[in-house]
């Protein structure tokens, strides 16, 4: 019962009501007969039992149900790219096409569907799709994820999706997106199922990229700017190359003649830049390209003011120690003493500037760490045992760990017997076996590392398979921690094995060039026609151990920050070191954005094991571009001060590239249980999942269901008065 009142104080109601309405029945009707009077009574007890009835309200709590047919949305991509040639037709001619297709199969199966057109933004729901696709940009994941709001705030439960698109995703969607539709996806049991359009074409494309997007060059030098381009599905063409400075001025232009499927190399050769710059590099776009936004490229120029120091002992010299020694003498920018060992008693000195040898008895060489911190980088050849006295390894050890200096290994393992100390410096366990003739093969690794693919060529370049092959690659027990193997030398049977490692050790850096024959790089006809690779090996190799040891030469601060690319609004750490005299100054970072405006930050001091100065900061560029950060000395005529760029990429335009993306949509459905289509499998498809799907039954709040509440019910208590009213009239009753 839910009655409408309290029940005990119905039931008083009731009873009290019941008696008073029976008696009044009672004593008007005493002139009657007694059966009359008791039909009467009986008549008027009836009707007020059916109003009790009523009061008490008999009856069960029930939930309503509403069952509804599942409807199918079909979503079709109308962004910019979808207007795409593909076919005979284009790629939104095509997705229409289909998306009619599955409209028409719905309906004809009594399934309730849904048309809606997505570009940036999900469009209402409509009979017939746009006819063109010119929309900004393509947010497949916010389309989705507004499809399912929309059916959750109607109370509806989708049978399924079907997304129409190219899969190309160039609007911005939160982290976590693809996580969270998947989900929702799953939780609703309506899969996403998805059909890439124009997949299978061929994709038009002219590629431009910078060999090296970094380069070091000192004032006065000139700087080579080496550019790969590449073309697949263009045919032979001919491309004008653009170098451009940092004021958007031409300084340089070259053209070149491109066969499909074979990479280019053009190379520009013009004067260094008075301070460090920013160069771009374009070519046209070609007609039918599928990615427009890969026809352009930048290089950062740095422009180092101060010499390299560099000190080289070679205790068994050959044809590598004689080349490497008269290329770093050659070098404007390098400032180098090297000592050779001829015998026991016989060594003599050439430094940059010398036109002949100094022949002395002594095997010279620094002898502490003050003295080695005159230099950048210390270079070893083979058989230097002669060379390193307990104190002077003591040194060596204390230049590198405490002053940020450089030991590079040029020849493999450098002493021919065990000198105890020197080990803590090497970047490997050593083995006794020798490989024979290899070939140089830098890796992944070595690109991370920024040296391959921004010092030099890339790993994947094919001048790295052209040039002469090394020797003398001695085997590996162990590589020790922080050791980075940055190529590999793989042999004639096609064993791999590290043949260029560099380590950190406290502030500084050793590294290690494990084989012979480098020299061939230079003296082969076949090798010089690749470039002059040999120099740029070395002198590259040696700017970015300088580099990579923290300290650039000559700088008494480093500066470097976790990433050197970023996102607006999102913070990125910087860390700063100092190994100047002391007491060290307080260095200010200045801050500049590609709008022109500066910013300066004071970095915050913290403590280091080692004892050396350091300091911490973060940085948050604001918008895209390439923000330049500079540490500022404060000590008059300081020595030159580290300068970094963090680029900021702008969000990737529609425009920037047209070529289908069915991965995209393949892990799409894959994550939402959905399907990923194939074009000649559409038609099944429709036939397996188009079907008459069971109703959804949607229950809403439990309500009262009364027992009373039927016709005859009502039609009982409106005849008991009315047949007590009709006899009491017979009888002269009012």
């Amino acid at each position: 019962m839910n009655p409408p009142f309290p029940l005990p104080w119905l039931l008083l109601l009731l009873v009290v009501g019941g008696m008073v309405g029976m008696a009044a029945s009672w004593r008007s009707t005493r002139g009657l007969t007694g059966s009359r009077r008791g039909l009467l009574l009986g008549l008027r007890g009836a009707a007020l039992c059916g109003l009790a009835v009523i009061l008490l309200n008999p009856g069960r709590w029930v939930r309503p149900t509403d069952h509804t047919q599942r409807p199918w949305i079909v979503l079709t991509d109308t962004s910019s790219s979808m207007a795409r040639a593909s076919g005979a037709g284009t790629r939104y001619s095509l997705a229409r096409d289909f998306a009619n297709k599955a409209a028409k199969e719905a309906k004809a199966t009594g399934l309730p569907v849904r048309l809606q057109a997505f570009d940036d933004s999900l469009h209402p729901a409509a009979d017939t799709l746009p006819d063109r696709a010119e929309g900004k940009a393509s947010n497949i994941l916010h389309a989705i994820e507004t499809a399912f709001q929309e059916s959750s705030a109607a109370g509806e439960a989708p049978a399924g999706m079907l997304v129409i698109s190219d899969g190309r995703q160039t609007g911005q969607a939160a982290a976590g997106t693809m996580e969270a539709l998947a989900l929702r996806a799953r939780a609703r049991e309506v899969p996403v199922h998805t059909l890439a359009i124009g997949a299978n074409d061929p994709v038009a494309d002219l590629s431009l990229r910078a060999a090296r997007p970094t380069l070091h060059v000192f004032a006065g030098q000139s700087v080579r700017v080496p550019v790969v381009l590449e073309s697949t599905g263009l045919g032979a063409l001919r491309s004008t190359v653009i170098l451009n400075g940092a004021d958007g001025k031409e300084l340089a232009r070259q053209t070149i003649d491109l066969t499909e499927g074979k990479p280019g190399l053009v190379t520009f050769e013009i004067p260094a830049p008075a301070t460090n710059a920013r160069w771009s590099i374009t070519t046209a776009e070609q007609e039918g390209e599928a990615r427009p936004g890969n026809n352009q490229a930048a290089v950062t120029v740095r422009v180092l003011t101060s010499k390299t120091r560099v000190f080289l002992a070679e205790g068994a010299p050959y044809w590598d120690s004689k080349f490497l020694a008269q290329l770093l003498r050659q070098q404007k920018h390098m400032d180098v003493h090297s000592v050779h060992r001829l015998s026991d008693q016989r060594y003599f000195r050439i430094d940059s500037g010398q036109a002949a040898p100094t022949e002395t008895s002594q095997a010279i060489f620094p002898e502490s760490a003050d003295e080695l911190a005159r230099y950048d980088l210390i270079v070893f050849g083979r058989n230097i045992d002669s060379f390193l006295t307990p104190a002077r390894l003591d040194a060596l050890r204390a230049y590198v760990r405490d002053h940020g200096g450089a030991v590079l290994f040029s020849r493999g393992k450098p002493t021919g017997t065990e000198v105890a100390g020197l080990d803590t410096l090497e970047p490997v366990a050593w083995a006794n076996t020798v490989t024979a003739d290899f070939r140089f093969a830098p890796n992944a690794e070595g690109e991370a590392a920024g040296l391959f693919g921004e010092a030099l060529p890339a790993a994947n370049a094919s001048v790295w398979n052209s040039l002469p092959r090394l020797k003398d690659g001695r085997s590996v027990a162990a590589v020790k921690p922080f050791t980075r193997i940055l190529a590999d030398g793989i042999g004639e049977q096609g064993g791999k094995f590290p043949v260029l490692l560099v380590r950190r050790y406290g502030q500084g850096v050793t590294g290690l060039v494990n084989g012979d024959g480098l020299w061939k790089w230079d003296f082969y006809p076949e090798a010089r026609e690749l470039g002059n690779m040999y120099e740029d090996y070395w002198t590259q190799l040696i700017q970015w151990m300088a580099s990579y040891s923290e300290f650039l030469p000559g700088q008494d601060f480093s500066l470097h920050l976790a990433s050197s690319q970023g996102d607006a609004g999102k913070p990125v750490a910087v860390s700063i070191a100092y190994r100047g005299p002391l007491p060290a100054p307080a260095p200010v970072l200045r801050l500049s954005g590609p709008d022109g405006g500066t910013t300066e930050v004071t970095p915050a001091a913290i403590t280091d094991p080692s004892g050396r100065p350091r300091w911490q900061a973060t940085l948050t560029p604001s918008a895209a571009g390439v923000w330049h950060v500079a540490l500022v000395d404060s000590r008059p005529q300081a020595p030159p001060a580290p300068e970094v760029e963090l680029t900021v990429p702008a969000p990737p335009a529609e425009g920037d590239d047209l070529s289908p993306d069915p991965a995209f949509l393949a892990a799409l459905s894959t994550n939402t249980g959905g399907q990923s289509i194939d074009p000649t499998r559409f038609d099944t498809f429709l036939r397996e999942h188009l079907h008459t799907a069971p109703p959804s039954t949607i229950e809403s709040g439990a309500v009262w269901q009364p027992a009373w509440n039927h016709a005859l019910f009502a039609l009982g208590l409106a005849i008991l008065p009315a047949t007590e009213w009709f006899l009491r009239r017979r009888q002269g009753l009012a």
